[in-house]
């Protein structure tokens, strides 16, 4: 009798590894592999040469040039004429150099005459992109001239960084007409700093997010920066404003799910959006939100779709073995919940024998075994359930494997028990006693 068992768990097991095996998707995984690749060649050569040029027009500066860059600034702010050239952003150039190369050439009362005028471009400014140059400004110079100790010029720089960031919550800018997402995601960044430091309160980073969003295009990967920023201030311990602080959570994620509603979202769309991400040399917990999201989009648009985004998330499986994407809880958690919320019962049998699938393939990844298996295994009896009292005619390749491949799974995990699961997916007495031959190992519940 065990070694009837043994034999018939051996040969479901088959049934298992034909699934796991990629090999059916090996020239598709292939040409993905294959453009990640030459997409991470790409970044990497922008990076560097972005880096050169960074290089060039900053560490090789003489004391001259420095003095010319501040020259250049102040007799831009003293014309009017300083939100009319690129004085400003020189000026962010100059303030990254090392402190002893900036110190060695700016004097103290230099220094003060910068934070001066830089409080008078602050105070001129109707778009809030140069108000945020000036505190990148002051941030970075707060930073050099710590190593001069002077109290003096210390609190002049600590002063105009709190006067800019007052006027940010009670300004009404002027809307945006420049500017990339990149830089709008920078600005988030700072925005939160500002928080977690305590240099404004919850209701001004509120206050402050809010009138990014009016001034820009509220993208979807900004508004999801923004949620991942929410998500950071409610892990901080006895934080004020939390309700305040979750309400706009919420308002957020309806604002993503409307702007979702709207958007069209094409095969080639999905490819690049995956290809682009996976690519990147530091990957944001919103760089997958955008993916994932993309993908079920997608799937909602139309049968096509939803086959290609069943497989791009198949391809996700595939690369976490390489990189450990999921083990990450955040991301592992939105691809879940969003995988699940693909399923219905309305698919066509092509659908659900991919969806049955994927599942079983989470099923035999360590990590979702962790801490999804109850929802994969529920999910498969769902489907197999739905498949079962559908007019398709039942056969080995679109029901009884999957449900030798279901008794197997649960035979060999001793935390899993359907006792009802033949009489759950039967339709008839007919039905009943066919499907209870493809459960034996679970009636024997004997593991090898």
């Amino acid at each position: 009798m065990i070694n009837n068992l043994e034999a018939l768990a051996a040969k479901k097991y088959i049934l298992v590894k034909n699934i796991l095996d990629k090999s059916s998707n090996k020239s598709f995984f292939d040409k993905l592999d294959t453009l990640i690749l030459k997409k991470c060649f790409d970044n990497a050569y922008e990076y560097s040469l972005a880096e050169s040029i960074e290089r060039i027009n900053n560490c090789n500066l003489s004391s001259r040039d420095i003095t010319e860059i501040i020259n250049n600034f102040t007799c831009s702010v003293e014309n009017n004429l300083i939100f009319n050239n690129r004085s400003l952003y020189e000026m962010v150039k100059l303030s990254i150099l090392p402190s002893k190369k900036l110190n060695k050439t700016i004097s103290i009362d230099n220094y003060l005459k910068i934070a001066t005028y830089l409080h008078y471009v602050s105070h001129e400014t109707k778009f809030i992109r140069f108000d945020f140059l000036v505190l990148r400004i002051t941030d970075n110079f707060l930073v050099r001239i710590d190593d001069i100790k002077n109290d003096k010029l210390t609190q002049k720089y600590l002063n105009l960084k709190k006067s800019i960031l007052e006027k940010m919550v009670i300004f009404s800018y002027s809307k945006e007409n420049k500017n990339k997402e990149t830089t709008f995601l920078c600005w988030i960044d700072r925005l939160l700093l500002a928080a977690v430091e305590q240099e404004i309160d919850i209701k001004s980073f509120i206050n402050i997010s809010k009138k990014i969003l009016c001034l820009t295009d509220d993208s979807i990967y900004v508004l999801w920066k923004l949620v991942n920023s929410i998500n950071y201030l409610l892990s901080i311990q006895e934080i004020d404003f939390e309700n305040k602080l979750r309400n706009y959570k919420l308002e957020l994620e309806k604002h993503i799910e409307n702007r979702y509603s709207c958007s069209k979202v094409s095969d080639i769309d999905l490819e690049n959006i995956l290809i682009n991400t996976l690519a990147k040399q530091t990957i944001a917990r919103e760089d997958f939100y955008y993916l994932f999201d993309a993908l079920i989009m997608a799937s909602k648009t139309s049968e096509k779709n939803k086959l290609f985004s069943l497989q791009l998330c198949n391809y996700l499986l595939y690369y976490d073995h390489k990189k450990h994407l999921f083990s990450y809880r955040y991301i592992r958690k939105h691809f879940a919940d969003n995988l699940f919320s693909m399923f219905s019962k309305n698919d066509i049998i092509e659908i659900k024998l991919k969806e049955l699938q994927l599942l079983i393939c989470l099923w035999f990844n360590d990590v979702f075994f962790c801490f999804e298996k109850k929802r994969v295994l529920f999910s498969i009896i769902n489907i197999l359930k739905s498949i079962s009292t559908s007019e398709v005619k039942l056969n080995h390749n679109n029901f009884y494997k999957y449900c030798d491949i279901l008794d197997y799974m649960i035979a060999n995990d001793n935390d899993s028990s359907i006792p009802d699961i033949v009489d759950f997916l039967a339709t008839n007495n007919q039905n009943k006693h066919q499907i209870a031959k493809h459960f034996k190992l679970i009636k024997s519940r004997k593991l090898f």
